[in-house]
């Protein structure tokens, strides 16, 4: 029987077990699975596991209360008998929520893993607030504050983008009005904070929005209006008019950059204050510890001074653009003659004038010790505000800082050094470089423009006429019998040369040192030209002169040359030049102005040495030299040797061969003796053989065609 028994249980158990597949087969073909007694799912084995959520609220979180809703489990994607349990979890805020994990069926703990498809990721909390966005232009820095989250059904995600869930907030922002606005915000979800994006809004994006430089912080300035965006190089700014809190005085253009935070800087009024009181306190080459010498300020004021003061006078002056004719109101004509960037020499000679006219009533030029701005009083200026000097480009921004603030008072006549293509071979090119050495191309083209709009002549009807130069044979054949009004008659061609001409103490022209095509004028045709204009006299500058100023005169005419440049190339800490300065061209000359009452007819002439501009300059301007010398006498004057050799240094990349000959030698020594004869004494013959050098100078740069090696031997000769 046990025989039997043992015989028959192998084929029993493998019958069942066939059984077992064959049912497990139609099981699986009808989409269900049944595991028998021990593959059931019984018991839970998810609890404490913990799993990465996603959504506002997730974090690594634990499951908890896991139960087993279904003991019939199911095949999983490779065909393992599967478990479904149902478990609660304990979100960052203490709401609980229900999820569904999966895990295999079978003995001991198994590794659970979370039902795909849950909604997880929901949009729970408000996360944008304190968030900063920033805008481009004027539209600056911004806050999200009060946001609050837009719901959908069931907390689900607004929208989703590149597959990730996004959440919705509302909130309140301040404009570039300082007002509250409503924006909406777009961040994905997630406990961690997000990024918040700014969605569709009408908040300002242009260049320039709204007025910030009378906010609070900006307290020098109020009741400030934005007038619109302007570019300097490659950085856009912002334009506001504003007064200024600390005084009474009218609006003034305050220039801040483009975007949130207002660094506001005011200009014309902060040019003539800065340049009068603390320029020259700037020693040692630190040209750059002033504040207003900064590139962006200097464009953005000659763009002002070129589109609202010049600009507007020049095409006012249609049909009279190079000259310019003096009010009927004005009775008293301060004249300065060259200045060549020595701005110790301006400070002294307007403190003279104001001293000379203290008494007149007349009105001062609001913000400015030194400047008066009456209809009554008249300043003109010749001309070569730069190039030689050490500071030209202070010197012509106070000038035209004055110009700015008082249109009417200043004229600015054009000289033969307000000219781009000398400035290379003359300084003023060098010294935007030294200056600038990130902005001096710009601020270069900027002065270019400017100058180009500065007339030529100013007339006094029936009295006299102010140029640089002179008149010209082109001059005289225009404008002969126009009754001063050369506006007319003089093109910009005969305008340029006449900035280079000269007169001679004889008779008819003569060709000029200066140049081909260049010629001085005698006294015979200075007068024939002012009787048919019913003048009496020309101001003009252009001309080193010893003294400071010359006059001519015949059958009752004259010629005046006003030269205010004292110790002509040379410095105010003496001593200290800077590396653009080529050398002294007359060192121990004087400085002039000359002072004209309309009402009666006197001219005064007022002259001064370098030493006393210089003390004056100091006296006034707090100024110190240190390490050098301030006084005249204190420094070694250059010897005539030494200048020519730095002259023709300068022009050495010329051509080398070249001859003279015996008839050129002889008609120049004689040219030069004659010139020399009349000095009293051996520094005034240094002083004009100075001259005759660089005029030869002058002659290789106005004309291509003179040989630099001839002027070179020229200058042989004249030594």
């Amino acid at each position: 029987m046990m025989a039997m028994v043992l015989f028959l249980l192998p084929c029993l158990l493998s019958t069942v077990y066939a059984m077992r597949e064959n049912r497990h087969d139609l099981e699986r073909r009808e989409g269900r699975i049944g595991l028998g007694l021990f593959t059931k799912c019984r018991s839970a084995k998810c609890n404490d596991q913990t799993f990465e959520f996603p959504g506002d609220l997730g974090g690594t979180l634990a499951i908890k209360d896991c139960q087993v809703k279904k003991n019939q489990p199911f095949e999983g994607s490779d065909h393992h008998r599967m478990c479904e349990e149902t478990c609660t979890v304990s979100l960052t805020n203490n709401e609980s929520m229900t999820v569904k994990v999966w895990r295999k069926s079978g003995h001991g703990l198994q590794e659970c893993e979370l039902q795909k498809g849950g909604h997880y990721d929901l949009c729970r909390l408000a996360k944008c607030n304190d968030q900063t966005f920033e805008l481009s232009g004027d539209g600056g820095t911004f806050a999200f504050k009060d946001c609050q989250l837009n719901q959908s059904k069931e907390n689900q995600p607004i929208e989703r983008l590149n597959g990730e869930a996004m959440c919705v907030e509302t909130c309140t922002v301040l404009d570039s009005n300082e007002k509250s606005q409503t924006v909406q915000v777009r961040r994905q979800s997630g406990r961690r904070v997000k990024t918040c994006q700014l969605m569709g809004h009408d908040l300002c994006e242009d260049t320039c929005c709204v007025s910030k430089c009378g906010r609070s912080g900006q307290s020098k300035f109020q009741d400030c209006e934005l007038k619109g965006p302007v570019t300097i190089g490659i950085r856009d700014f912002c334009v506001e008019k504003c007064k200024a809190a600390s005084s009474g005085s009218g609006s003034v253009d305050v220039l801040r950059p483009s975007g949130g935070q207002a660094f506001c800087e005011p200009q014309a009024m902060d040019f003539v204050e800065q340049l009068e009181k603390d320029a020259l306190s700037i020693s040692d080459g630190q040209y750059g510890q002033l504040p207003l010498m900064k590139a962006v300020k200097v464009i953005f004021f000659l763009r002002k001074v070129k589109e609202d003061v010049l600009g507007p006078e020049f095409q006012a002056a249609e049909g009279h653009r190079t000259s310019r004719e003096i009010s009927t109101e004005v009775k008293h004509v301060a004249i300065i003659g060259d200045l060549h960037g020595q701005l110790f020499n301006l400070i002294a000679h307007l403190i003279r004038i104001k001293e000379t006219y203290k008494d007149k009533g007349f009105i001062p030029l609001d913000g400015s010790s030194l400047l008066f701005c009456d209809p009554r009083m008249q300043y003109i200026f010749l001309g070569d505000y730069l190039d030689r000097g050490e500071r030209g480009i202070e010197l012509l921004l106070l000038l035209l800082a004055y110009k700015a603030r008082c249109p009417k008072g200043l004229i600015l006549l054009r000289g033969n050094h307000e000219d781009p293509d000398v400035w290379d071979d003359y300084g003023f090119g060098g010294e935007l470089q030294h200056k600038f050495p990130y902005g001096h191309l710009f601020i270069r083209q900027e002065v270019s423009t400017l100058v180009s709009l500065l007339p030529y002549v100013a007339v006094v009807p029936g009295n006299f006429m102010a140029m640089h130069g002179g008149i010209t044979p082109a001059f005289v054949k225009a404008c002969t019998g126009k009754a001063g009004r050369f506006g007319k008659c003089l093109d910009r061609y005969i305008a340029d040369m006449s900035a280079w001409a000269d007169p001679h103490k004889g008779n008819g022209w003569i060709p000029s040192h200066r140049g081909e095509y260049i010629y001085e004028f005698g006294m015979d045709e200075a007068k024939a030209f002012l009787q048919s204009n019913g003048l009496k006299g020309i101001f003009r500058g252009h001309e080193q002169v010893e003294t400071g100023h010359t006059s001519m005169v015949y059958d009752g005419y004259y010629v005046t040359t006003v030269f205010s440049a004292a110790d002509y190339v040379d410095t105010f800490c003496r001593g200290q030049e800077p590396p653009w300065m080529f050398g002294a061209a007359g060192e121990g000359n004087s400085g002039a102005f000359v002072l004209v009452d309309l009402t009666d007819g006197t001219v005064t002439h007022q002259a001064m040495s370098g030493s006393k501009t210089r003390a004056l300059a100091a006296q006034f301007t707090g100024a110190k030299c240190h390490g050098s010398w301030l006084e005249t006498g204190s420094h070694q004057s250059r010897s005539i040797e030494s200048f020519m050799q730095e002259n023709h240094k300068r022009l050495a990349h010329g051509n080398t061969s070249c001859t003279l000959d015996q008839t050129e030698v002889d008609s120049f020594k004689e040219e030069v003796r004659k010139i020399l004869s009349t000095s009293k004494d051996q520094a005034s013959q240094e002083f004009e053989a100075r001259k005759l050098i660089d005029l030869q100078g002058e002659a290789l740069t106005h004309g291509e065609s003179i040989e630099i090696c001839r002027s070179m031997k020229k200058d042989h000769i004249t030594l």
